[in-house]
């Protein structure tokens, strides 16, 4: 069975900033009002027979979106860009590019980089890990699609059985 969620319409969005490092026009600090899709493919179970409650889903996907929203988000693991806590700002540098910003405007997130491509890998790990530790053992695959305005975006599938 395979549920579905429109994020367009289910208002699971964020507005955020990134810098794509090395990148000849992205490369800059700008922003982007995203939008997610979630896919998550299951076997039907318990009292109502469903593969997840739509509201445990959108929930999950709602607190992944508001802890981004609204920040500069830049990968923690990009091998290029080194960082430093300097007191309440968070120094980074890449190449020949210094930047300093306080550390409530910023988000680190555990991705090489802040692409669509990323962004949409992290979201399936993060809902991954919240549906397991809600005891959720039916889960076969997760799809996410983080578009970055309508008709632009990437899409990741994650398996979680063979």
């Amino acid at each position: 069975m395979l549920l579905e969620l429109n994020g367009l319409h289910a208002g699971l969005r964020f507005s955020s900033a990134h810098i794509v490092f090395g990148h000849p026009t992205c490369g800059v600090i700008h922003g982007h009002s995203y939008y997610v899709d979630v896919k998550i493919n299951g076997e039907r179970f318990g009292e109502f027979n469903f593969v997840c409650d739509f509201k445990i889903i959108k929930k999950i996907v709602k607190e992944i979106c508001d802890s981004i929203d609204h920040k500069l988000i830049l990968p923690k693991n990009h091998k290029d860009v080194y960082y430093e806590l300097r007191d309440t700002t968070l120094y980074f540098k890449y190449k020949n590019k210094e930047y300093s910003i306080p550390v409530e405007d910023v988000i680190l997130l555990p991705i090489p980089s802040t692409t669509a491509e990323d962004l949409a890998i992290y979201f399936a790990n993060e809902i991954s890990k919240k549906l397991k530790d809600l005891g959720f053992s039916n889960i076969n695959w997760i799809e996410v699609s983080i578009n970055e305005g309508i008709g632009q975006g990437a899409c990741y599938r994650m398996y979680l059985k063979p």
